[in-house]
């Protein structure tokens, strides 16, 4: 059949001359090329400026600013700082704060007594006038290092700063120093004090504190703090020596009813070393002193 088929279909082109089949068509590509968009017309009331396309992202600045920047130390269009009350910057506005970091009464080897130490601060975020006062009173004497401060305060990082003042001691043949340190929070939140003081009459000593806050519940803390204190020359009247005169270490248990007020208890022990140490064993005292405490910690 097939081939019938063909012979008809040849004979037929034969007898029409100028008859042509007409040829398969091509296929054609599924995908259509795009069609160009046309240009978007200017939207009425915009200015050209708005309606450009916009220009590819230039670098961001280093260190150095813009030459156009605006300078930092002008504020709402040419207004700058005056001190108008409630319209200061905020690291310019005054505030203080007083803690009673310390307030406890104690029982020891040595008989019943109580012992504080305090802290208070007034100014801005760039200079505060710091208050730190510090004691221990035992029956019939007053602890060597009982004394207070009046410090000039500058931050120097986001946790330290500066101090810079006046200590004065108390008891028999207090002194009167000058006093230059620092105080801050040290990595993982060490809280600490270091002080070098130059007294009236030329002798130094100096004095470091450390403590950390350690979190056992949302209200329960462990204190462990330590303080030492070093001395250049002997001071017969206060029953002190040359050199390492004392370190105490201490460890507080603390419950926060509110975080303003939390009561506590502890344990303190203080050994003395080098001139102190001679001069209390002859004396007849003992160089150790155990204490129990119970007190308070607040502040406002």
């Amino acid at each position: 059949m097939l081939l019938a088929s063909a012979n008809v279909t040849a004979a037929a082109q034969d007898a029409m001359p100028g008859m042509e089949m007409p040829a398969k068509p091509t296929p054609q590509p599924l995908v259509s090329e795009p069609t160009p968009t046309p240009p978007m017309e200017p939207m009425p009331g915009m200015s050209a400026e708005a309606q450009a396309p916009a220009k590819p992202m230039e670098p961001m600045q280093g260190d150095t600013a813009a030459p156009d920047a605006r300078d930092p130390e002008a504020y709402a269009e040419g207004y700058e700082y005056t001190g108008m009350p409630g319209m200061e910057r905020t690291d310019r506005i005054a505030f203080g704060t007083l803690l009673a970091d310390e307030l406890e009464f104690l029982s020891g080897n040595e008989g019943e007594g109580y012992a504080w130490s305090l802290q208070g601060n007034y100014g801005d975020d760039r200079n505060k006038l710091w208050l730190r006062s510090q004691g221990l009173k035992l029956p019939g004497e007053i602890d060597p290092t009982t004394s207070a401060e009046v410090l000039w305060y500058r931050p120097t990082a986001a946790f330290w700063g500066t101090q810079l003042g006046l200590r004065q001691d108390f008891g028999a043949g207090a002194h009167t120093y000058l006093a230059a340190g620092i105080q801050g929070l040290a990595p993982y939140l060490f809280q600490i004090e270091a002080t070098g003081y130059v007294g009236d009459d030329g002798r130094l000593s100096a004095r470091i504190k450390l403590a950390y806050d350690m979190r056992l519940t949302n209200r329960l803390f462990m204190v462990p703090s330590i303080e030492a204190n070093a001395y250049s020359e002997p001071e017969n009247e206060r029953g002190l020596g040359a050199g390492l005169g004392n370190v105490e270490g201490g460890l507080r248990l603390r419950y926060e009813l509110h975080r303003k007020f939390a009561p506590y208890v502890g344990y303190v022990w203080e050994r003395s070393f080098d001139g102190t140490a001679d001069r209390r064993r002859a004396e007849g005292g003992s160089i150790d002193e155990r204490r129990f405490v119970a007190g308070i910690r607040m502040w406002w």
